[in-house]
């Protein structure tokens, strides 16, 4: 692997009996063209085989490291590995996603080459368990992600897709370990890249170089009335510490629901469903002014009939037959 010029990269994975996922993971992490400083994998009191996995790993690189903790949830596994790294910037990943062979050059350069920027971030594609591509209506156009953008589109998606400034990660206090006390985690994302970006805009890399991974039992898919939770309680704790626009909190609310709409239908939620809709159009009548929102509604119906056209279909694309997803042929 190359090194290019850009700031060193710490990477931090935490992962929850994960021996399943861990392995592709970091292949993803050493197959980067940019190498990263050192991988930090914090073992969040797992009971599966993760440990002599990563192990084994780590025993043919130097930069592999585990850390152990008992059981603290998604924010404080994070927390810990960000105050263990020793590099300016942190790429944080989830223990089954993917990256793109060239996301840490990509999105680490144009960090580094936008100092005022909190963290910078590129688009995900979806993967199933098996590592095939989901179907995935793209971007028409880069949406809005300064504070307002993020807050309405939320087009960071997920918690695999940035890399941060470890020193305004510190600064903010990390990624909040009260949700899991308050039964609201699975949001833990959504509000560390509110809190940046109300400091400043992040920067977009208008690529797609994060392989995002859905399960049948992720909390989206399996319980959407708990990530509805966790998602009310960011952003009443972001209304209640920072200045949101009520037309900006009511499109927020409008977003989520739109996002959640159909797992709560796979679940037969359908009166609770029903309620969450009034709620979110009903109350916000004229949410159809925001460009941002027009384009959500369109990539999630284009989203849904690709969706249908694929279950009728036989053929299915690999993930690593898309490029810089190869190494995916070592597996």
């Amino acid at each position: 692997m190359n090194r290019s010029s850009g700031e060193k990269i710490s990477v931090v994975i935490p992962a929850y009996n994960a021996a399943w996922s861990i392995g592709e993971t970091l292949q993803s992490v050493l197959h980067q063209s940019h190498a990263p400083e050192e991988i930090i994998i914090v073992d969040d009191g797992s009971t599966d085989a993760l440990q002599p996995v990563v192990a084994a790993v780590a025993r043919q690189d130097r930069r592999v490291h585990i850390l152990r903790q008992t059981n603290s949830g998604l924010a404080a596994a994070r927390n810990a590995g960000i105050r263990a790294a020793a590099s300016p910037f942190v790429a944080l990943i989830d223990s089954d996603d993917l990256w793109h062979s060239r996301f840490l050059e990509s999105v680490g350069t144009a960090l580094a080459a936008t100092p005022t920027a909190p963290f910078a971030y590129s688009y995900s594609i979806r993967i199933d368990g098996a590592n095939h591509v989901l179907p995935n209506a793209h971007w028409p156009r880069a949406p809005r992600h300064d504070f307002t953008g993020l807050l309405i589109l939320n087009s960071v998606g997920n918690g695999s897709a940035a890399i941060f400034r470890r020193d305004l990660l510190l600064a903010t206090g990390g990624f909040d370990e009260t949700l899991r006390q308050r039964d609201s985690e699975g949001a833990e994302d959504w509000k560390m890249v509110l809190t940046l970006a109300h400091v400043a805009p992040p920067v977009l890399v208008p690529d797609y170089l994060v392989a995002y991974r859905l399960m049948a039992r992720s909390m989206s898919q399996s319980n959407p009335e708990k990530q509805w939770r966790a998602i009310s309680t960011v952003l009443n704790d972001v209304r209640s510490e920072l200045p949101v626009a009520p037309d900006d909190a009511r499109n927020a609310r409008t977003m989520m629901t739109g996002w959640l709409a159909s797992a709560f239908l796979r679940k037969g939620s359908l009166s609770r469903l029903a309620g969450l809709l009034a709620q979110a159009y009903l109350l916000n009548p004229l949410w159809f002014r925001s460009a941002d929102l027009r384009m959500l509604h369109a990539m999630k119906l284009r989203s849904i009939i690709y969706t249908l056209r694929a279950r009728v279909r036989s053929d299915r694309v690999k993930l690593r037959d898309l490029p810089g997803f190869e190494f995916l042929h070592d597996s």
